[in-house]
């Protein structure tokens, strides 16, 4: 059934392992579909469920001829982001925004959407981790890449001559008491430190910070208002607004597309 409506919006986002498209209605959310290669039926039948009238992508690998044949057939506009060079509707401070990852950029303001006014940190979990930080003025500072779980786990392989190749899925314990759950448990929990750690960092420097986790890996942080299983409080003794948002770069995007929408 074709939803019919005058402001559908398409948005594509091109990650390093697959690519999420989502329709919007508006500003708000309704479809969306992961997929692996843009060729693939699933997702010519997304775009034959809907009736859009533009669209916005990004990219964080280099796009190949199929990829911009299948935009270029598109019977609607599609906005290309590039930091540095598309308009956003927040200040961004990084020092070489034309390096500057477009699904960060993208993440910070969709996370900045509701959140006008306070300080905001975005972890993205996914092939890399990144920690992106914009300020209550609405600055966007800039942030840190580190190495995903996937990465980490195939390094330890790739790099030694001994150590074996391990998947993220197993048991996880405190101490491994075998190689697998040695490799498995460092890098999971290893994680999970790093993040605790940035959140230390900025909940004792922000007292109304916000921290949105987001990103295609899950490592079971517990992110809830009942179970702060390791969220410290911030300095003035309140504990860190926490938020788990799997769409939040599509959204960032669809709020980049509103912004340039004279254009």
């Amino acid at each position: 059934m074709q939803i019919v409506t005058s402001d559908l919006r398409l948005i594509i986002d091109v990650g390093n392992t697959s690519i999420k498209m989502v329709c919007f209605d508006g500003m708000n959310a309704v479809d969306e579909v992961r997929i692996n290669n843009i060729c693939d039926n699933e997702a010519l039948d997304f775009i034959s469920r809907h009736k859009f009238s533009k669209g916005i992508y990004c990219s964080t690998v280099l796009l190949n001829d199929g990829f911009m044949d299948f935009i270029g057939n598109l019977h609607f506009p599609m906005l290309y982001f590039q930091p540095g060079i598309t308009a956003v509707p927040i200040r961004n401070l990084y020092k070489t925004p034309l390096t500057l990852g477009s699904d960060r950029l993208a993440a910070v303001v969709g996370a900045s959407l509701n959140n006008k006014g306070m300080d905001i940190l975005v972890i993205d979990v996914g092939t890399c981790i990144t920690y992106d930080f914009i300020n209550s003025k609405g600055e966007y500072e800039g942030g840190n890449i580190s190495p995903g779980i996937e990465m980490r786990l195939k390094s330890l392989h790739a790099f030694t001559s001994k150590l074996p190749s391990i998947d993220a899925e197993g048991r996880i314990t405190e101490i491994g008491d075998s190689t697998e759950t040695a490799i498995r448990s460092g890098v999971i929990n290893g994680v999970k430190r790093e993040i605790e750690g940035y959140i230390n960092i900025f909940g004792s420097k922000y007292s109304q910070l916000y921290i949105y986790l987001t990103g295609g890996s899950h490592v079971n942080l517990h992110f809830s208002e009942k179970n702060h299983t390791f969220a410290p409080a911030n300095h003035n003794g309140t504990m860190p607004n926490l938020v788990e948002d799997g769409l939040l770069v599509p959204k960032g995007l669809n709020a980049i597309l509103e912004y340039n929408k004279e254009q």
